[in-house]
């Protein structure tokens, strides 16, 4: 993360971004976003997501899932919507 100048709370945004495009693709279903909501689902993932996401992907290295190309290219996407993001111009 240091290598992309990202530190907790750009995770925290990709995060926030990622699970926003996922709760836009409900639009067509509004009765399973209510249900995704009212069940606290949506909480209990939204509940330290950045650690739970961070402790994610070391594990998916530690079982070799991923590699390091596919954690740059992550690392890669957080730091472009960090630059996007309205405070930093």
């Amino acid at each position: 993360m240091t290598e992309y100048d990202l530190d907790i709370d750009d995770v925290r945004w990709y995060k926030s971004w990622m699970t926003s495009q996922e709760l836009l693709s409900y639009a067509e279903n509004q009765d399973e976003l209510v249900q995704i909501i009212w069940s606290g689902n949506l909480a209990s993932r939204l509940y330290n997501m950045e650690e739970e996401y961070l402790g994610e992907l070391q594990s998916q290295i530690d079982r070799g899932i991923t590699d390091e190309t596919g954690i740059r290219e992550i690392l890669s996407d957080a730091y472009a919507l960090k630059n996007k993001r309205s405070w930093n111009e």
